[in-house]
């Protein structure tokens, strides 16, 4: 029985790196004659974890030796380049796996006079630099493209109406929970009370507003199912699907996600071994990758045990705006649930941050 690996090195949407491996497994027999004679590999199971360490260490030398390479040609052509000439070869080498080296030697090395202006250069080149950024100057760039911080402070100076940039930014948002000292440094910059609430509301829907034809008594229950309501959003439009559906039973993909326990779903004792190794030991070298892109790499494994995405949002019918959102809604109503924790645990594999949000939920 023959197979196949392949393991992928991305960057967003770019595929960066790809390495292949190839492996069999060969299949056996008994004959009775008189007693019982084994043909092959006696177990299954050893043969296919076997077979998975061979292929996971071919990915792995092969990996090294790309990575080798890539650190040799970087540092023989950023060697000696001040930061202007480093920004630019990165311009000329976007998918450079140092990149992020580079983007934190641009931030660091802020000039005295406009930083500001030197961030914002950054930022249009490199939208990644925003990461790299300290939290007092990543304030400017919160919010979406065209109406990040900056943008609204720009507008409000050229005489841009704020309540009118006030309903531009909450319909459009999210924005982040100011504090106390981000406020004051909002509100020093120019941007009036009104807006800066209008951004902290940003990317949440309203409460159901009261029935003006007829006054009713409101409930605590009803106020508490009114808070819900607002929520959750009642399709499967959302950034973030629900691990139920309307029908208070676990979602197809969800159960997918269970029954194939994160390996399974490849469809053999091979698949699943291999499908295991990649998610807990990612042959990741060094330092040059980090962690964050093997959280990556178990994230989209864990959405392909799923079905893949375009199967979670097609047998998802409720969502959510936000991780948040999503936490108080599921711990109010599901909470109880006899299949609550492998729906949540399946849930934070693809969306990373919800077990977090769950234990800080009110």
């Amino acid at each position: 029985m023959p197979f196949d690996s392949e393991m992928t090195v991305a960057a967003g949407d770019e595929t960066l790196f790809t390495s292949q491996a190839s492996g069999s497994i060969r299949g056996y027999i008994s004959v009775y004659s008189p007693s019982a004679l084994f043909v092959g590999k006696k177990d299954p199971a050893i043969a296919s974890a076997d077979m998975a360490t061979d292929m996971m260490r071919q990915h792995r030398q092969a990996l090294e030796e790309w990575v080798a390479v890539q650190k040799q040609q970087y540092d023989q052509e950023i060697a000696g380049k001040d930061i202007l000439e480093q920004r630019q070869w990165l311009i000329d080498n976007p998918r450079s796996l140092f990149a992020s080296e580079i983007l934190a030697n641009l931030a660091s090395h802020t000039p005295r006079r406009n930083s500001l202006g030197w961030h914002r250069e950054n930022v249009s080149l490199f939208p990644g630099y925003v990461a790299f950024l300290s939290e007092e100057d990543a304030l400017w760039f919160a919010g979406p493209d065209g109406q990040r911080v900056i943008d609204l402070v720009d507008a409000a100076r050229r005489g841009t109406s704020q309540s009118i940039l006030a309903a531009q930014v909450e319909a459009q948002g999210p924005y982040k929970l100011f504090s106390d000292e981000e406020i004051r440094r909002l509100r020093k910059s120019g941007l009036s009370s009104d807006l800066i609430a209008a951004m902290i509301r940003s990317g949440t829907q309203p409460a159901a507003q009261p029935d003006t034809t007829a006054s009713l008594a409101t409930s605590p229950r009803a106020s508490q199912q009114e808070t819900l309501a607002a929520l959750l959003i009642p399709d499967n439009s959302g950034e973030y699907m629900s691990p139920w559906t309307s029908d208070g039973v676990l979602a197809e993909w969800v159960d997918k996600a269970i029954n194939a326990k994160m390996g399974s779903a490849v469809g053999s004792a091979a698949g699943a071994y291999a499908a295991q190794k990649a998610l807990n030991n990612v042959p990741f070298i060094g330092g040059f990758l980090g962690s964050k892109v093997g959280k990556e790499v178990g994230r989209t494994a864990a959405i392909s045990a799923s079905g893949g995405m375009d199967y979670i949002r097609q047998t998802s019918d409720q969502s959510f705006r936000s991780l948040d959102d999503m936490a108080r809604y599921l711990k109010t109503v599901h909470a109880s649930s006899s299949n609550f924790q492998d729906a949540i645990k399946a849930a934070d594999a693809i969306y990373p941050g919800l077990m977090q949000s769950l234990a800080s939920a009110e």
